[in-house]
């Protein structure tokens, strides 16, 4: 038996399809160097099948060409989790500095109009006092330096209340965009599911899908896995937020009033079970640690002035 005429021009046919494969490849790759989230596409070309020929000296095999075994995304999975749990960290801390960057400001003495320079002016007042104190205008001088103490305590810890009300803020907007991305990550891995499960690739999906992890991951901590229909399922400290086509809703708790502070507590917690819900780390972690941050520092505040309010008046 011999091949068919034709057969040599379909191996050089099968070598034209595949080299424009490769070129479509190849600019959809340059097209998209910028695009967020795109993963290096490559077309993993094999040898077609084998014909087989009867020759005088028994069977043979002849290559028929080259096909495209898949088209695949040049990502690492591992890296991928790396990078998840690190950015995790990273959200974490960067809110967290830039909390105490806000508090800095506002214990700042550069201008000497804070409480460093009240403080300083209310002891100066005191020192001068000793020494004159049977002058009225010495005397008055430290109840005006002590008021003046008094006002800049009370404008810092005022200003540590209001920051700790816009934490609460973006920690609100914060839970607003994770369920954006948990709905979106949702309606992803059924596209995927389809486009898989009909024989198709769906790279660019899954870059879409990949990237909001990568959001996400900033936000809280999270583990994935995937199952054998491609879909992924979300975990964040124990929480499955994402499962294939089904997830959890957070939301902001009731108002919980702390008399102690003079604020308004929040917590997280999961809308369908109403359970509480723990982040683990990443920027939700960061604003909630960073509540507890901001209320230590009104805590020091309050040991200041009631030290003083207590020894002054036990000398006096």
């Amino acid at each position: 038996q011999t091949m068919s005429p034709v057969a040599g021009l379909n191996t050089m046919l099968s070598g034209i399809h595949m080299n424009r494969h490769s070129l479509e490849t190849v600019g959809h790759n340059i097209t998209n160097a910028t695009t967020d989230g795109y993963s290096r596409q490559n077309v993993n070309r094999v040898a077609s099948a084998s014909q087989t020929v009867y020759t005088q000296y028994g069977a043979a095999q002849v290559g028929t060409g080259t096909t495209a075994m898949a088209i695949s995304r040049a990502r690492d999975i591992y890296a991928d989790h790396q990078y998840w749990k690190e950015n995790a960290t990273s959200g974490y801390f960067q809110y967290g500095a830039t909390n105490l960057n806000k508090i800095e400001s506002i214990f700042n003495d550069s201008k000497n109009n804070g409480v460093q320079n009240a403080l300083e002016k209310f002891y100066s007042a005191w020192v001068d006092c000793s020494t004159t104190a049977s002058t009225s205008t010495s005397r008055q001088n430290v109840i005006n330096q002590g008021q003046i103490l008094s006002e800049r305590l009370a404008n810092a810890n005022t200003q540590l209340k209001n920051q700790i009300t816009g934490i609460y803020d973006d920690l609100s907007l914060n839970i607003s965009e994770i369920n954006s991305i948990t709905d979106q990550l949702v309606d992803l891995n059924e596209s995927i599911m389809r486009t898989e499960a009909a024989g198709g690739e769906a790279n660019d999906l899954c870059d879409q899908r990949d990237l909001l992890v990568d959001k996400l991951s900033g936000l809280m901590e999270v583990n994935v896995y995937e199952d054998a229909k491609g879909m992924y399922t979300v975990v964040s400290n124990g929480t499955s937020l994402v499962n294939g086509i089904s997830k959890l809703t957070l939301e902001l708790s009731m108002g919980i009033p702390n008399a102690e502070y003079g604020i308004t507590d929040f917590n997280i917690q999961i809308k369908e079970t109403g359970g509480m819900f723990d982040a683990g780390s990443g920027e939700l972690q960061g604003q909630l640690d960073a509540v507890e941050t901001s209320k230590r520092y009104m805590d020091t505040i309050s040991d200041m002035a009631a030290f003083m309010l207590t020894s002054i008046n036990e000398q006096h």
